[in-house]
């Protein structure tokens, strides 16, 4: 067992200031990431501080514009600890773009000779000589169980109860909960629970990328404050964008969007500045909110940080087996 203050804690460049506040709620220093740039292109990241023997916590995200950079940012950072003789190597990946590229989940966009990306991701860090994983409510089943297939520890995290509990502060009485994915169904029937509120359900087909068809909504929706609950906001907040208009039109009297990882992009912000039904977007800090969502959006950003840090202090305290 190591002491909270033996460990080591180290953030890439795709979210220092959530590993900032990860690393305040645990009374210890943030240690430093140093990333050579080379004019070819090339980077080498340099993790600046006494690795041998120690517990090694690795802090990354997904964010879309800066994805492939921050992944093989990861790669190396956990490549370094494992050649500076770190005895354990925890990656933090707050979210997994990633996580949903499976044969079973993408049954209706895989084409045979596509690569499942996802199982990649898992076997590039394995090499790196990753020992555990620690993730935020991913978007497939698939995702932990090719972690598990390769040996490495995961500890699949969910934030359901802390947007739960904030929900339950706004007293919605006559509402309803929706999905906003078959993927994250399961979720939004615990979430209904919890809020002791009715569910609907959406019934869509996804045309490609930036295009949805919602074919029917299944539950009274009429002058009911409802909420859609989904695992994400993609740049083109493609899913929320068409089920608002749909709500709008079925006579909703407000839509309230709990998603667990928000992308936030211009194109995300104007999108949804054109729906007046729209009463709040609940997100959690798992990839970084840009300033201009948190200004022109009427948004509540609940942070994971004491998620996190109550997790690195109990796998400071154990042993891997």
């Amino acid at each position: 067992m190591q002491k909270l203050t033996e460990i080591k804690i180290f953030s890439g460049r795709s979210h220092p200031g959530l590993a900032e506040e990860i690393c305040q709620k645990l009374h210890i220093k943030l240690s430093l990431t140093k990333v050579q740039e080379y004019a070819n292109g090339c980077f080498e990241t340099i993790l600046q501080d006494e690795l041998k023997d120690r517990k090694v916590f690795l802090i990354q995200t997904s964010v879309p514009q800066t994805l492939h950079r921050d992944l093989w940012e990861l790669l190396q950072m956990v490549n370094a600890a494992n050649e500076n003789g770190a005895s354990e190597i925890t990656v933090v990946m707050l979210y997994v773009s990633y996580a949903r590229s499976d044969k079973e989940r993408c049954d209706e966009k895989y084409i045979p000779g596509m690569a499942v990306a996802g199982r990649l991701l898992v076997r590039l860090l394995k090499a790196s000589e990753m020992t555990r994983f620690i993730g935020i409510d991913f978007h497939s089943e698939s995702f932990e169980r090719f972690l598990s297939d390769e040996g490495i520890k995961v500890y699949h995290l969910s934030v359901l109860p802390l947007i739960a509990e904030y929900l339950k502060t706004k007293r919605i009485g006559d509402g309803v909960v929706l999905s906003g994915d078959k993927g994250a169904l399961d979720k939004t029937v615990l979430l209904a629970k919890k809020l002791d509120l009715p569910i609907g359900v959406v019934k869509k087909k996804r045309i490609d990328d930036k295009n949805v068809l919602i074919e029917d909504i299944v539950g009274e929706v009429s002058g009911k404050d409802v909420i859609i609950f989904d695992d994400e906001i993609s740049p083109a907040a493609t899913t929320l964008k068409t089920l608002a208009k749909e709500l709008e039109k079925r006579g909703a009297k407000s839509v309230t969007a709990a998603v667990t990882h928000a992308s936030f992009a211009q194109e995300t912000i104007k999108n949804l500045q054109e729906f007046r039904i729209l009463r709040e977007i609940v997100v959690t800090d798992t990839v970084p909110i840009p300033e201009e969502a948190r200004r022109l959006l009427p948004l509540r950003v609940i942070s994971v940080a004491g998620l996190i840090a109550e997790k690195i202090k109990e796998i400071s305290e154990e042993s891997l087996d």
